[in-house]
C-alpha cells in the first residue's frame, strides 16, 4: 500500500485516484497500439488488460472512430462500449434515481443466464468494455458471478458498480471475486451512517464496509490481480465535508482506487443537492452550456434486462427504445431507422424517418427544457412520469 497520491485521472465528472502500487490508472500505455487512443472519446482503455484487446477489437474501434468523425449514419463498425442490465430491481431508494423513487418507467425483471449468453455471443468480438448495471442493483442476481465468468472467458473486460449494502453469503462474494471481474466500484457516499443514508436510503454503511474488507482480504489472500476494487463517493452538498474522511477511510480499507463523482440532477428541481465546491459540480448547471455531438450513436449499446435497447444509459423510458435484441439481433438494430435517425441529428447527412429522444436531447443533457423523471437526471419523452413513492431529501 502506498500513500494517497493526488495524481489523478479526470473523465466525465469522475476524479480517479490510484491508491495501489500494483495497479495504476493514470499512466498511458506508451509505444503500444492502444497508447494512441484519445481519452476524450469517453473511455479509459489503459486499465484494460492486454489479453482483452484483440486485433479484431482494435480494427473495429478504429473503424468506429473513423465513421464517427465522418458522421456516417449507416455503419460498418459495431458498438464497442456495452451496458447490459442484469436487473432493474434495487434494494435501496436513492432519491435521484428513477428506480429509487419507484418511477413507472419500465416493467421490473431479471435477465436470465441463457439470454445473457446469447448477448455475449453477439458482442464478444468487438466489446472493449462491458458495464453490468443500469437501473438496478446487479448483485441481487444470484447468477451474476456466472454471467461475469462467461463474459470474461470470452475475453470481455467487465465493470460492475454496486451499492454493496447486502448481507452476501461468503460463497456468493467469493464467486463474484473469482469470476474474472475486471473492476468493482463500490458506493460509499458518506463516512457516517447519518450522512450515508441521506442519499442511500435503506442502506447500511456498516454492511458496505464489512463487505469491502472481506473482498479486499479475499483478493489479497488469493493473490488476485483483478478485480480492481474502488470506493466511490458521489459528491453532494450534504457529504462534501467528508471528502477527506472518505479518502482516509478508503486508505484504511486498502482499496486500489477511489473515485469522486459529480452528481447529475434535474436542473429545474434538484439543485439543492449540488455541492458548493465547484471542483465537484458541473459548470453547466451554473452557466451557459457547451454542447458537442454525442458519441453514443456510434459507440455505445445499452441493453435492458428485457432485451430492449435504450439509446444511452440516461434514458429511462420504454417508449424511447430502439428495438429488442432478442427479437432482432445486434446487426439489424445497429442500423435500423431509430439509430440512423439519431445519428442524423449530429450529421450533415440527414435521414430522419423516426423522431427519437436523441433528436430531442441533442446531447444537451443539462438542458432544463428536457423532460425528466422526478428530481432525477433521467431523460424521458413524457412530460409527466408517475412516481409511486417519492422520497425527498
Amino acid at each position: 500500500m502506498v500513500e494517497i497520491s493526488e495524481k489523478s485521472s479526470i473523465l466525465q465528472g469522475t476524479k480517479i485516484i490510484s491508491l495501489s502500487d500494483s495497479i495504476s490508472v493514470v499512466t498511458k500505455k506508451e509505444n503500444e497500439l492502444w497508447g494512441a487512443i484519445n481519452e476524450k472519446w469517453g473511455f479509459i482503455f489503459n486499465e484494460i488488460p492486454q489479453e482483452f484487446l484483440s486485433k479484431k477489437k482494435y480494427e473495429n474501434f478504429l473503424l468506429a472512430r473513423k465513421e464517427e468523425e465522418e458522421r456516417k449514419i449507416r455503419l460498418k463498425s459495431k458498438p464497442y462500449h456495452y451496458v447490459i442490465e442484469p436487473t432493474n430491481i434495487c434494494n435501496l431508494h436513492c432519491p435521484l434515481c428513477s428506480t429509487g423513487i419507484n418511477a413507472e418507467t419500465r416493467s421490473k425483471g431479471t435477465l436470465t443466464l441463457e439470454k445473457f449468453k446469447i448477448l455475449i455471443d453477439q458482442i464478444k468480438d468487438v466489446a472493449l468494455e462491458l458495464y453490468l448495471q443500469n437501473w438496478g442493483e446487479s448483485t441481487l442476481v444470484k447468477l451474476l458471478p456466472d454471467m461475469i465468468k462467461y463474459a470474461s472467458d470470452n475475453k470481455i473486460f467487465v465493470n460492475l458498480s454496486t451499492n454493496f449494502s447486502i448481507d452476501y453469503s461468503n460463497e456468493y462474494l467469493e464467486n463474484l471475486l473469482k469470476s474474472g471481474l475486471g473492476k468493482l466500484v463500490i458506493d460509499v457516499d458518506g463516512t457516517t451512517q447519518e450522512i450515508f443514508e441521506k442519499y442511500r436510503i435503506g442502506g447500511k454503511l456498516e454492511t458496505v464496509l464489512k463487505n469491502i474488507r472481506t473482498a479486499v482480504k479475499f483478493k489479497k489472500e488469493n493473490n488476485l490481480k483483478f478485480p480492481i476494487i474502488a470506493s466511490k463517493m458521489l459528491v453532494m452538498k450534504h457529504n462534501e465535508h467528508q471528502i477527506d474522511d472518505f479518502k482516509k477511510l478508503s486508505k484504511e480499507l486498502d482499496v486500489d482506487e477511489i473515485e469522486l463523482n459529480n452528481i447529475q440532477i434535474n436542473p429545474n428541481t434538484a439543485k439543492s443537492w449540488l455541492p458548493n465546491n465547484p471542483e465537484y459540480r458541473y459548470a453547466s448547471y451554473d452557466k451557459s452550456r457547451t454542447v458537442e455531438p454525442c458519441h453514443w450513436p456510434w459507440s455505445g449499446f445499452v441493453v435492458n434486462w428485457s432485451g430492449d435497447i435504450a439509446p444511452c444509459c440516461i434514458v429511462d423510458d420504454s417508449d424511447s427504445d430502439f428495438g429488442n435484441i432478442f427479437e432482432e439481433g445486434l446487426e439489424k438494430i445497429w442500423n435500423n431507422e431509430y439509430y440512423v435517425s439519431a445519428r442524423s441529428e449530429f450529421s450533415n447527412n440527414k435521414e430522419m424517418t423516426k423522431f427519437t429522444i436523441c433528436n430531442m436531447c441533442k446531447n444537451d443533457t443539462h438542458n432544463p427544457n428536457l423532460f425528466r423523471v422526478g428530481d432525477t437526471f433521467s431523460i424521458t419523452s413524457k412530460s409527466f412520469v408517475k412516481v409511486k413513492d417519492n422520497f425527498k431529501k
